[in-house]
C-alpha cells in the first residue's frame, strides 16, 4: 500500500502519569509538536498542575487534565473511555507504565482503539500485571534495541515490538552561547576544567561512580568544576560524598532550558549504572558540539559508537571512567574529533525522524485488521 493510502488515526490521544518533566515527557511534547506540523489530530492527558500539563499549554499544545489514583483508577478509566469517543480516537499511546494499564482497561470494548506503549527504561517487567498489560498493546515501542532484547526475552510477541529512538530537538542548539559567555555566566573561573553531568539524583545514575572516578583526577592541573544538574531523592547523601571526596560540584538542581548549560563544559558525562533507554543528555550534549563519556548502558551505544563519537566504559568501572575523562581532558585533538563525528552522527535522532517513525507505525497498526 503506498504511504498515501495507508490509513491515518481520527486523533491519537497521549496518557501521561508522571508529575515532572523527564525525558519521557519531552519526548511526548516533541512528538505531539511534530504531528500538529503534520496536521495529524492528537491530544494530550496530563498530571493537573504538572510540569508536562505547564509545558504543554506553553507550547500550544491540545491538553487536558487527570489525577488518576494508581493504575487501576476507573474514574480514571471513563474518563479516558469518555474522550475516546468524543474524539473519536483511534490510537491510545501511554508513555508510562501506569498510563498503559489505563488504556488498556479503557479501550476494552472498544474495537476499533489500537494501544501503543512506550518502553523507555532497561528495567526487566517486575510483575504478571506488567506483562499481561504489555502483551495486551498493539505496538511496544522500545526505545533502544537492548530494551526490545529484554522484552523478547520475557516473552513479548517479537512481531509488537518496534525500535525507535528517542529524538532531539535539533533546532534548541542553533544559537547557543560560545563556550566564554557560557562560563561567564554560570560563574565558572578561567582555567577550570568543567565536566557536566545531567540526570536525576538517583542510585542508578551513576552519580556516585562519578564522583570516586573524578577523585582521582583531583590532582588535574587547573582543578575540575563539577557541573551537576538534576533534582532527587540522593541530593544530600551526593553532596556529603563530594565534600567527603575533596570534589568542587556545583548544584544547579533542574534546568528548564539545560541547552545553554552544555557550552560551558569541557565534555558530558553519562555514569548510569542501569535504567537507562536511549538516553537524551548524550544526544543534547553531541548537538551541541560537547565530547561524551558515558558508561555503556542502555542505548547509549546504539547512539554514540565507542572510540568513533564518543568514549564508552562498562557501568560501575570507576578506573575506565577516570581514564576516560583524562582522555578527554587533556587530549584536545581526540575531544574535538569526537564531537564533531557525534554532531554529525545526531542528525539521524532528530526529533522529526523520531515522529515519522511513530506515526508510520501508527499507519501501520490502523491498517492491520
Amino acid at each position: 500500500m503506498d504511504q498515501r493510502d495507508e490509513p491515518t488515526a481520527n486523533c491519537v490521544i497521549h496518557l501521561n502519569t508522571e508529575k515532572g518533566l523527564r525525558g519521557g515527557e519531552v519526548q511526548t511534547l516533541g512528538l505531539m509538536a511534530c504531528m500538529r506540523d503534520s496536521a495529524q489530530a492528537c491530544q494530550l492527558l496530563a498530571w493537573e498542575g504538572g510540569r508536562l500539563e505547564e509545558k504543554a499549554r506553553e507550547l500550544g499544545l491540545p491538553v487536558l487534565c487527570w489525577r488518576p489514583r494508581g493504575e487501576l483508577d476507573l474514574r480514571a478509566v471513563f474518563l479516558l473511555r469518555r474522550l475516546v469517543k468524543k474524539t473519536s480516537a483511534e490510537i491510545l499511546h501511554a508513555h508510562t507504565a501506569h498510563a498503559l494499564t489505563l488504556g488498556v482497561l479503557a479501550r476494552t470494548g472498544l474495537p476499533g482503539v489500537r494501544v501503543v506503549a512506550s518502553r523507555r527504561v532497561s528495567f526487566p517487567l517486575r510483575s504478571w500485571l506488567s506483562r499481561l498489560k504489555y502483551a495486551k498493546a498493539d505496538a511496544v515501542v522500545a526505545v533502544s534495541g537492548e530494551i526490545r532484547d529484554g522484552l523478547l526475552a520475557q516473552g513479548l510477541a517479537p512481531d509488537r515490538l518496534t525500535v525507535i529512538h528517542s529524538g532531539v530537538d535539533l533546532s534548541r542548539f542553533e544559537s547557543l552561547p560560545s563556550s566564554q559567555e557560557a562560563r561567564a555566566s554560570f560563574g565558572i573561573p578561567a582555567g577550570r576544567r568543567v565536566v557536566g553531568v545531567v540526570g536525576a539524583l538517583a542510585a542508578h545514575k551513576g552519580h556516585a561512580v562519578l564522583f570516586k572516578a573524578l577523585s582521582r583526577l583531583k590532582n588535574l592541573s587547573g582543578g575540575i568544576q563539577v557541573m551537576a544538574a538534576g533534582e532527587g531523592p540522593l541530593r544530600d547523601s551526593l553532596a556529603e560524598q563530594a565534600s567527603a571526596l575533596g570534589l568542587d560540584v556545583r548544584w544547579l538542581g533542574y534546568l528548564k532550558e539545560p541547552a545553554r548549560l552544555y557550552p560551558a563544559l569541557d565534555c558530558l558525562v553519562l555514569p548510569s549504572i542501569s535504567g537507562e533507554g536511549s538516553p537524551g543528555v548524550i544526544k543534547e550534549a553531541a548537538a551541541a558540539g560537547v565530547p561524551v563519556v558515558a558508561t555503556d548502558v542502555g542505548g547509549a551505544g546504539e547512539i554514540l559508537r565507542s572510540g568513533r563519537e564518543a568514549l564508552l566504559v562498562k557501568p560501575g568501572d570507576v578506573k575506565g571512567l577516570a581514564d576516560s575523562l583524562l582522555a578527554l581532558l587533556e587530549d584536545g585533538e581526540t575531544s574535538r574529533r569526537l564531537a564533531s563525528a557525534a554532531l554529525e552522527r545526531i542528525k539521524a535522532f532528530s526529533m522529526e525522524r523520531m515522529a515519522e517513525c511513530h506515526m508510520a507505525l501508527y499507519r501501520r497498526i490502523l491498517a492491520t485488521a
